[in-house]
């Protein structure tokens, strides 16, 4: 099938955008504090963006094929080479792209950069248990749910579990009939 999206990386220029999205407390209600709990500008994602170390991440706009429009964030972060694992986060930032199916979709177009670019070894997700359709997109991309964290965010004033899920390189390659090591 074709891919609907492609990821690019994040540049300077995203920066009002992404501050945007991060700045909506629809969109970003179920993201980390890190991004929940500050307040963004575009003078501040942009010097975040300048900042970012590659050795910890990979920041990456999700934008719909064929038209180049920007909808959302992506991204590979909390990255240990020595152990070939990191986190894998993604935002649709445009609510008339919601409900599309594009979740699934970064998701595993951030697996394939992960295991196949990267040569990493796991990847790692959490989601609030309030947001199902984040759950079921890891799920669909492959990932499989390994812990509950209880009573983790406070969001809205409520605390909130949060479900942790994973994908190993040997479950990627055996979905793709591959086996490798």
């Amino acid at each position: 099938m074709a891919r609907r999206l492609a990821l690019r990386k994040a540049v300077p220029e995203d920066a009002p955008l992404i501050a945007s999205w991060y700045s909506d407390p629809e969109v970003a209600k179920y993201m980390s504090h890190v991004v929940r709990c500050r307040t963004y500008t575009p003078e501040s994602v942009e010097k975040e963006l300048g900042e970012s170390d590659p050795d910890y991440e990979r920041l990456f706009t999700v934008c719909l094929a064929e038209s180049g429009e920007p909808i959302g964030q992506a991204g590979i972060d909390d990255l240990v080479m020595e152990d070939s694992r990191a986190e894998v986060f993604f935002l649709i930032g445009e609510k008339d792209e919601w409900g599309k199916g594009y979740g699934r979709e970064i998701v595993e177009m951030l697996a394939e950069y992960a295991f196949e670019e990267m040569g990493l070894n796991s990847l790692f997700a959490t989601a609030a248990v309030d947001n199902p359709a984040s759950i079921s997109c890891l799920e669909r991309a492959g990932f499989c749910r390994i812990g509950v964290r209880r009573e983790f965010n406070n969001i809205g004033g409520r605390y909130v579990d949060e479900v942790f899920l994973d994908l190993t390189r040997r479950d990627y390659l055996a979905s793709k009939g591959e086996e490798r090591d």
